[in-house]
Parts: structure tokens; sequence; C-alpha cells
């Protein structure tokens, strides 16, 4: 960023906003610009080309090489000429002051006007970050807070509207990196000074966006290890690992062993919980069902099934099952906690590995059913109610309401 650093970050209703990480928008106030994203994609390609070089000017018969190398045209400076145009009377329509000012010509070409009002996300990310690793040695609470800051600002992929362009994956690789790195750099940090509460935190919001990266899953079991939540840190591992076998057909790493006997060892030591932490971890048909999860460590697996999903551009479905009967129906509230044991029974012995189970009430289960589109959803629903139905769990009329959902975008 330039020398008006300090004015933008106290006056940035009246400055030109532009978002990056996660998502591409450019406001001015409460005015947007590109809300219709299909109609004006060439220009939101040249204002990200201005904006990712703008150090670096550049022709006009460069620029369009760049941005549209399969694309042939008989005057591309005339092209260009037309495109820079109407970027600038995009700017012009949300009201942005002198939006002439911040595209100059220069060398028969084109460069962005450094000196012109502006604030960009990825700038404060790298800027925090900074920050952040210049405190670490004499400050390392403030260094914390500046990474938390920093992370913040990445909201997934630079520039994700443009994922086939070429031009800007060396951009968004950097921007990966450094926010796995720093990540990393938190991670550590938060682990040296005991910070595990706030670590686990973390590591949540981090794994929603980037659950490619091992040593995000390491860190985040370990925090729950040290705040003596072997029960969920287990269940993690067994879905990560599941996940793994299913995806890659990987076994779980060194580093993924050390941490399981890390789990078995956390189980000898923490009496409290050493009669089902051992059982599970002792019982063989355990490793080979669907996992049963707390709703908070629930909601973490729908986010990072979610990232993937947006990712592969295929939904992912979650199952709700209720259990009811006619009396419930009609008003009354009876207890469905024995015939909820009893389904979960039902659902370990058809669901896969892979497959989540967490209980939100006594008479509902929520399933997670990673890698199954719509119709697999509704055949595996139909094959639960079955099995429930064909045992000896329905002598007292519970009835089965399932429904199938596509985890939502929040």
């Amino acid at each position: 960023m330039d020398n008006h650093d300090t004015e933008r970050e106290q006056r940035t209703d009246d400055i030109l906003k532009i978002h990056t990480l996660g998502r591409f928008q450019v406001s001015y106030g409460d005015k947007k610009l590109f809300e219709e994203t299909g109609r004006y994609q060439k220009i939101g390609d040249l204002l990200m080309y201005f904006i990712t070089y703008r150090n670096k000017p550049a022709a006009s018969e460069v620029i369009i090489e760049t941005l549209w190398p399969d694309s042939e045209y008989a005057n591309p400076k005339n092209v260009l000429k037309n495109l820079v145009y109407r970027l600038k009377q995009s700017l012009e329509k949300i009201e942005v002051p002198n939006p002439k000012s911040y595209i100059t010509s220069t060398y028969g070409g084109y460069s962005w006007n450094n000196k012109a009002r502006f604030w960009v996300d990825a700038d404060e990310f790298e800027k925090l970050i900074a920050q952040a690793q210049d405190t670490l040695k004499y400050d390392p609470v403030l260094a914390i807070n500046k990474y938390r800051e920093a992370l913040s600002y990445y909201m997934g992929h630079y520039y994700p509207e443009g994922l086939e362009c070429q031009w800007i994956i060396p951009k968004r690789h950097y921007y990966r990196s450094l926010f796995v790195r720093s990540a990393s750099e938190l991670f550590a940090t938060q682990k040296e000074y005991h910070f595990f509460d706030q670590m686990a935190e973390d590591c949540e919001k981090v794994l929603s966006i980037e659950s490619f990266d091992e040593k995000m899953h390491l860190y985040y079991m370990e925090a729950l290890l040290e705040e003596g939540k072997i029960t969920q840190a287990l269940n993690y591992y067994e879905y990560i690992t599941a996940l793994n076998y299913n995806e890659l057909g990987s076994k779980p790493s060194p580093a993924m062993q050390r941490i399981y006997k890390d789990i078995r060892a956390r189980a000898d030591k923490e009496m409290y919980e050493i009669e089902d932490v051992q059982k599970l971890i002792n019982d063989n048909e355990y490793h080979r069902k669907a996992i049963i999860c707390e709703p908070d460590t629930f909601r973490l697996l729908c986010r990072l099934e979610k990232s993937r999903a947006e990712r592969s551009g295929h939904p992912v479905y979650l199952g709700l099952i209720t259990l009811t009967t006619a009396e419930a129906r009609q008003g009354t509230k009876p207890s469905f906690k024995q015939q909820q044991e009893q389904l979960k029974d039902v659902l370990q012995s058809t669901l896969r590995k892979m497959d989540v189970i967490s209980a939100f009430n006594d008479d509902q289960l929520a399933l997670l059913l990673p890698g199954l589109d719509y119709k697999q959803s509704e055949i595996v629903i139909k094959r639960i109610e079955n099995a429930y139905y064909n045992s000896d769990n329905n002598s007292d009329g519970v009835v089965l309401l399932s429904s199938i959902h596509p985890v939502l975008s929040e």
C-alpha cells in the first residue's frame, strides 16, 4: 500500500474498496460495482489485472495477450481503449470521485495510479502478517492478535471469479501459501503459550477455508487434546483418515499415526473419560462404522465438506431424521432417548465409515453424507428407514420422518 495507509484505515467509507480474497467486490460507500457479474467479466478481469500488477505498466498488446490469449483482435489497442473507457464509466456510476484518475496511460499502454485513494484487502492481509512477524519475538500476545486479524481477511482464493485465468495463478498461490504459513506460525505460537481454546477456535476457521493441509488438522487435534476433548479428537481423526482413504486411497501418515498414539496416551491419563474413550479405541468394530459426534464437531465437519463442495462444484447433502409417533404429532411430547440409541445402532450398521451422525436433540439425528448426490442420498435414507422398520425397534409405533438438504453457504 502507499503513503495513505493511515488515512485509509480511518476513512474507509470514502475510499474505493477492493476485496479480492475469497470474493471479488469493488465498492464505494454503499454502492457496489459489478453486481451483475456475468455482464462485466472482461472489465472485472481488467481491473484485477491492474490491481495485481499495479507497479508494472504494460503495453496494450501485452495486457490483451495476457488477459485473453485465445482471442484474436484486429486492433487490440482499440479493444483495450474501449474496455478502459467502460471501466472508468463503471467507477463513475458508483460515484467514485475523479474516476478517470485511477487508470493512467503510459508508454503506449496503461497502469494503475497508486496515488489514487483505494484500499485492497490483500494489502491489509500482507501488512498485518508483516507486523505479526516483526512483533513475535518481543510481544507474542500482540503478534497473535495481529496474525488473527490478518487471517480474518483471507476468505478463500485470490480472485475466485477468475479461476480459469492463467495470469492470476502465481499470485493466487502466493496468497494461499502465505495464509497457510501464517496460520502455522499462529498455531505454533498459541501452542507455545498454551492458548489452546483460542487455538482450537482459530483452527476451525482456517480448516473451513483450507482443508487440504495436514498440519492444520494436526494442530486442531492437538488443541482438542490439550482441552481434554479426547472423544472429539478421536472422532475428528477417524473422519479425516476415512476421508483421505476414500478420496485418495492414502493411509495415515507418520504424523497422523503419532497423533493417534497421543490420543491413546491421553485416554490412559484422563480417567474421567477412560471408559468411553478406551471403548472407542479398542473396539475394532468402531473403526468400520460411521462416526457419531457432538453437534460442535458436526458443524465443523459440515463446513469442511462445504469448502470441498465449493471447490469441486458438487454439492454435499445432509440427512435429517426425526423420530415421532401419532401421539407426538397430536401435541404430546414423549421421550425418544431409547429409540434414538436404537436408531444410532441401525445407522452405524447401514452407513459408511466416512459418514457422520450427530444428535441435535432427543428426537432428531443429523447425517452428513460426503460424496453422494441427491439421488444417492435418497437411496441411503430409504435403506435406513427399511432397516429400522424391519428390526425389532418398531414395536412402540415410532415413525421416522426423513428429509435431505444441501449444505448451504453461510
